[in-house]
């Protein structure tokens, strides 16, 4: 489909990450439209229709729009934020735990960030990566793979499909990206605490190149002796030769998406593997004894019913693994599973009241079998499973972003690159930083993100927080916090803010109120 100038310049203003998304869902868009161009009116329509939001009169009720009783929001890898809503007080009502909110406001706590003009990106990456930036002392390195052997409905970051000559190539170029990116003198200044591979799917590369990708790490950057090295993936394809490439390499954890054990619905969404592949997987990775296992089960997902959801838990814990996730299914509007659901081709998933359910019977399940409970979402078996890189990323650390649709963070400014892998190849070949956008923090940079580490696990010390960043929070705050607490969410202690079970399943929710309340303060006072 023909695009005009104005169009292709306004989404290009759309996160790399997603942008192949959001073509989709215009050229859909325009086709309705019997539209043969698309034009600047056209993307801003198909904008509007999926991020706009109707008023109180407008509002559909859940009858008439039974979408609006699930947890659906925009996808925006940028600032994970699902709406641009800013609702500060919780549903008075005395199910706090179903009706605190209506919908979830983000996948996580962030603030609004300014952009950063394209003229300024490289000049401020520059800055972080001088003598004068010292940093945090806590630091992460974050490795993307934008490759996958198929397109999983559920998921909103999807890129590239994989082919073994273009993930060769892009390995070689990534591998320039981090010798250069490893010549900083920021980056040789200290020692990283924790790399992650993500994606995409890192085991979608080839044994070798998961070798040379993780070998190239460890001798081009200053590493911790207790370096947590993570290598995110899926089940299929990843076959003994690539564990062992992987293992030999130094790989210590690896995280694999499970999602459900359940064999009919992974197919529905896209996973190839059985349960008793995945059991079999599983099996071998623990009997290595060279890593860490981690594994997501997700809980909402098209057609599982409680007693899914309760079999799933309970395989992990028989699995004798270290570590599992559970997470709340997101919805992203425009997206592969929103769209097989609108078009009757999958049954609608649970809504955000039987997510509730899915939530409290996890979080009891886990109770029962003595989990270790390393934030609200996340859970280990045994010592082994620390889960640095995750609990850094959401706390005070700097982040360095290595390859294609990667994102990072460094002082109070966050970075995105390129993930058009022509433009990310030019870019690295050229000797420069392949910077797609990037966002400036305000002052209170530190506080909002000791917000979120703090909520994440389960409190947020207002006291201890005043003191250290010389700001009454109490004060700004108890308006709401108190609100909170009169309808189930949170428990107040000596001017420290407790989240009940209720305000455990909505605590993305207070965290981004929080800080959103805060930043707007601030913005007030300046």
């Amino acid at each position: 489909m023909d695009w005009t100038p104005e169009a292709k310049a306004a989404i290009k203003k759309v996160p790399p990450f997603v942008r192949k998304m959001a073509q989709k869902a215009v050229e859909a868009h325009a086709k309705k439209k019997k539209m043969a161009t698309v034009t600047l009116e056209i993307v801003q329509e198909a904008r509007m229709k999926l991020m706009g939001r109707p008023s109180v009169k407008e509002k559909p009720s859940e009858k008439e729009n039974p979408s609006s009783r699930l947890n659906v929001g925009m996808n925006r890898r940028q600032t994970m934020h699902l709406t641009d809503e800013r609702r500060f007080l919780a549903n008075e009502t005395d199910a706090p735990l179903y009706e605190a909110f209506d919908h979830k406001l983000a996948v996580h706590a962030m603030p609004r960030n300014k952009p950063l003009l394209p003229e300024d990106l490289e000049n401020s990456w520059a800055e972080m990566m001088s003598d004068d930036h010292i940093g945090q002392a806590l630091r992460t390195i974050y490795i993307h793979i934008p490759f996958c052997h198929g397109h999983c409905l559920f998921c909103g970051f999807y890129q590239n499909a994989y082919k073994s000559d273009i993930a060769l190539q892009y390995v070689d170029v990534l591998l320039k990206e981090m010798a250069q990116s490893a010549a900083q003198t920021f980056v040789q200044r200290a020692p990283f605490q924790a790399v992650y591979f993500g994606g995409g799917t890192p085991t979608a590369l080839c044994a070798k190149d998961i070798y040379r990708l993780v070998s190239s790490v460890k001798k081009l950057f200053p590493l911790a002796n207790d370096c947590e090295l993570t290598l995110e993936g899926r089940f299929y394809d990843f076959d003994k030769d690539k564990i062992d490439a992987a293992v030999d390499a130094g790989v210590n954890r690896i995280s694999l998406g499970v999602q459900t054990f359940d064999t009919r619905i992974r197919k529905t969404l896209g996973r190839r593997e059985s349960k008793e592949k995945l059991i079999e997987t599983l099996s071998r990775l623990s009997d290595l004894g060279q890593a860490a296992i981690i594994i997501d089960l997700i809980y909402g997902l098209p057609g599982q019913t409680m007693e899914i959801w309760e079999k799933d838990i309970q395989s992990y814990l028989d699995t004798g693994i270290q570590g599992c996730d559970l997470y709340q299914l997101n919805i992203f509007a425009g997206g592969p599973l929103y769209t097989a659901v609108e078009k009757g081709l999958l049954p609608q998933p649970a809504t955000i009241k039987d997510q509730a359910d899915y939530f409290q019977r996890g979080v009891d399940m886990m109770k029962d079998a003595h989990q270790r409970r390393l934030s609200i979402t996340h859970w280990a078996r045994d010592a082994r499973e620390r889960s640095l890189y995750n609990s850094l990323s959401r706390g005070r650390s700097e982040c360095v972003p290595l390859g294609a649709g990667a994102g990072g963070w460094l002082g109070n400014r966050m970075f995105f690159l390129e993930g058009d892998l022509k433009d990310y190849t030019s870019l690295v070949q050229k000797g420069k930083k392949p910077l797609a956008m990037g966002f400036s923090g305000d002052d209170n940079n530190l506080l909002f993100r000791d917000i979120s580490y703090q909520i994440e696990l389960g409190y947020c010390d207002f006291r201890s927080l005043s003191t250290s960043h010389r700001i009454d929070l109490f004060t700004l705050v108890n308006p709401i916090i108190t609100q909170w607490e009169r309808v189930g969410l949170v428990k107040l202690d000596k001017d420290c803010l407790y989240l009940t079970r209720a305000g455990e399943f909505w605590a993305v929710n207070l965290a981004q109120i929080l800080i959103d309340v805060l930043q707007l303060q601030g913005e007030k006072d300046s």
